[in-house]
């Protein structure tokens, strides 16, 4: 009889086990339940579309207080020269100086950032859009000694190419260091060392990215560093617009018509040659499908001109390495450059309006 009633009170033990990870498990699953009912709810693809979009908004619109925070600077220091000059005006000139103030602030108030969620679409596909891409500039091309001037928000520095690029993602860019806006800001307005763009660097994230980009093709050293050199700084100016990351810009780099009137991927401006690089805008549909290819075989094909094993780099009077003068301005002029045969038996399109003989380059 004990035999019974021990196994009885087993049983009823075991039942009352089961019963209670049934519960546990029931309410274990109502929590989960509850948990994707609160997702679904808050979390859909529409939300978190909606909240990247708020995102994006944001960061342009504080892009655009930086960048016309920049140009206030700018102005405020250019009407700081003027007035030291207008001391020099006889009394019955004051009104001059008053009036191009308030010419600047009726330009200045034109140019004030879209209210946030309100911007269009020509403003959302470019990351740095708040400034002044207007033609027509309101300085004369010829001024008057000791005369003063209207001062031109529209300088060439603060006028960015109309790209497509979107600095958001590696999908959407078409150099990938231009994911890492704020990192490249950290980055010096010029490499401490040629060897940063030659071998890479671990502090320089912007020098690193570029030669890893170059890394990746058969190029010499020479146009390696050539290449990625002039890369570099055009990249600084277009994350950090000023007369300082311009004035580095290789004067055949910097923007021309075009480059305002049709959009087209920021990689395109780095290209060397003026006239391939309007063709290429002009006709990119027939290379989007194919753009790492042809970009490839243009980095293969893309030559300076300089004697072969001749040094590229000098030690200064410390002993550092530093890019060899002669070698500094021969790529620092379009005619140092130079296209083989094959890339132009490839791409003649490409060659639409440029003088052939000076831009063939034939290796020996």
């Amino acid at each position: 009889m004990s035999d019974q009633s021990s196994a009885e009170k087993k049983r009823n033990r075991d039942r009352r086990a089961q019963q209670n990870l049934r519960d546990k498990k029931l309410r274990y699953t109502n929590k989960l339940e509850a948990q994707v009912a609160h997702c679904e709810q808050h979390h859909n693809d529409a939300g978190v579309q909606e909240l990247l979009g708020t995102i994006d908004d944001l960061r342009r619109q504080n892009e655009c207080l930086v960048a016309r925070q920049r140009s206030l600077k700018s102005l405020i220091s250019s009407w700081d020269e003027k007035q030291q000059d207008s001391e020099y005006l006889s009394p019955n000139q004051p009104r001059t100086l008053n009036t191009t103030r308030e010419q600047i602030d009726h330009s200045l108030l034109q140019t004030t950032c879209p209210p946030l969620g309100t911007a269009d679409s020509s403003n959302k596909d470019n990351y740095l859009t708040c400034h002044v891409t207007h033609s027509t500039s309101t300085i004369p091309s010829q001024q008057t000694p000791g005369a003063i001037h209207p001062i031109s928000i529209n300088s060439p520095w603060n006028e960015l190419p109309l790209y497509s690029d979107k600095f958001t993602s590696i999908q959407t860019v078409s150099l990938p260091w231009l994911v890492h806006p704020t990192e490249i800001t950290k980055c010096p307005d010029t490499p401490e060392s040629p060897l940063d763009i030659l071998y890479g660097s671990k502090t320089n994230l912007l020098a690193n990215m570029i030669h890893i980009a170059l890394e990746r093709r058969p190029i010499r050293d020479p146009e390696i560093l050539a290449m990625g050199w002039i890369t570099y700084h055009f990249t600084k100016w277009i994350i950090e617009p000023s007369p300082k990351t311009y004035a580095n810009i290789a004067p055949f780099l910097r923007p021309f018509q075009e480059q305002f009137e049709i959009k087209h991927p920021i990689a395109v401006c780095c290209v060397p040659y003026r006239g391939v690089r309007a063709n290429l805008i002009r006709q990119w549909s027939l290379y989007e499908e194919n753009r790492d290819g042809l970009f490839g075989m243009f980095a293969c094909c893309i030559k300076i001109r300089w004697p072969w094993g001749v040094k590229i780099l000098d030690r200064d009077e410390d002993n550092v390495l530093r890019i060899k003068p002669a070698f500094l301005e021969t790529f620092m002029k379009e005619e140092g450059w130079g296209l083989t045969q094959e890339f132009i038996n490839k791409h003649p399109n490409l060659m639409i309006g440029m003088d052939l003989d000076t831009v063939v380059f034939d290796i020996a």
